[in-house]
């Protein structure tokens, strides 16, 4: 049975039942539960693969996704409309107890799906590997799975890069800003600054290093804590934590860069536009949301997943001073 026989069945336009048929989200649930229901009945299979991506967060007020995750999410959707996809969003967090993202993806005829701030300890984590559709992670990974895909930046490599410039500006005492201790993320640059360190033969202590949770809030925390330790700079996580950070030094009588050196993670679009003038280190992440969309085309096209890792610049503004 036809698209047209079905519309002519049950009365319905054929604009209609073609929608209902590959989910789109501009009719009614009734309908479409109608339309689905009578040609699953008939036996009908569509001979057109689906066109949805789901892009999936962790939650409505994650604390990266006003900022990191929406720029992300904007390069990914202007790169997947341009291919004639269509883009939904949803929240982990707003899924009932027995959510399975599984069951979810095929239910709604997603042909993919692109997570963000997915942690370790998310509830879907464990159920990435019943997948059945192509999933791209952001800046985790899951190894040995043909249709579980990663974009990431090379994070580890990119925080020995500021350790190191650091060094060379002739810092030696420099403290950590870290993230939430269970983001994937917030641990692969913890490392950056362990083995930047040893490299540069400056020692180690963990007792310059707080964890924030990538806000502006935990940076002014943090500030509390750093204006009592012995070091002259400090690598931030995140930029929103970097800002932080300053403006709570501030408020305790210690200048950026005079008294502490600061270098935040990430360039976000509007930071450049302050009066911070952030030494930084810079993600692409309109690069970072194509490369996203590349692999799920390349997995919808029968080839392997790929962890994809994308290479970072340090972006030299103000907030390092020369000792």
């Amino acid at each position: 049975m036809t698209i047209k026989e079905i519309a002519q069945q049950l009365n319905i336009s054929i604009s209609t039942v073609s929608k209902a048929l590959n989910g789109a989200t501009d009719i009614s649930d009734e309908t479409k539960k109608k339309i689905c229901d009578y040609a699953k009945s008939v036996g009908y299979k569509s001979k057109q693969p689906p066109r949805r991506i789901l892009v999936l967060f962790e939650s409505p007020d994650s604390n990266r996704s006003s900022s990191v995750l929406s720029d992300i999410f904007t390069a990914f959707s202007a790169a997947a409309r341009k291919e004639n996809y269509e883009i939904i969003c949803d929240f982990v967090a707003l899924q009932p107890e027995d959510f399975n993202l599984n069951d979810y993806l095929q239910e709604n005829n997603f042909c993919a799906a692109f997570l963000l701030g997915i942690n370790l300890y998310s509830r879907v984590y464990k159920q990435l590997h019943e997948t059945q559709v192509p999933l791209v992670l952001l800046d985790n990974y899951i190894p040995n799975h043909p249709l579980i895909a990663s974009v990431s930046c090379e994070n580890i490599i990119a925080v020995q890069h500021a350790v190191f410039y650091l060094s060379k500006k002739g810092h030696s005492k420099i403290g950590f800003l870290a993230g939430e201790p269970r983001s994937s993320v917030s641990a692969e640059r913890f490392s950056g600054y362990i083995l930047g360190s040893a490299i540069c033969g400056l020692e180690y202590t963990g007792d310059n290093v707080f964890y924030g949770d990538f806000t502006k809030d935990s940076g002014e925390r943090a500030a509390e804590f750093f204006k009592d330790r012995d070091i002259t700079a400090v690598i931030c996580c995140s930029d929103l934590m970097a800002i932080g950070l300053i403006d709570g030094l501030k408020k305790n009588g210690i200048a950026v860069p005079d008294d502490i050196s600061v270098i935040g993670f990430d360039d976000m679009s509007w930071i450049k536009h302050t009066a911070y003038q952030l030494t930084t280190i810079k993600q692409d992440f309109v690069v970072m949301g194509k490369s996203a969309l590349a692999q799920i085309n390349e997995m919808l096209s029968g080839r392997n997943s790929q962890r994809v890792i994308l290479a970072h610049q340090l972006i030299e503004r103000s907030t390092v001073k020369q000792l």
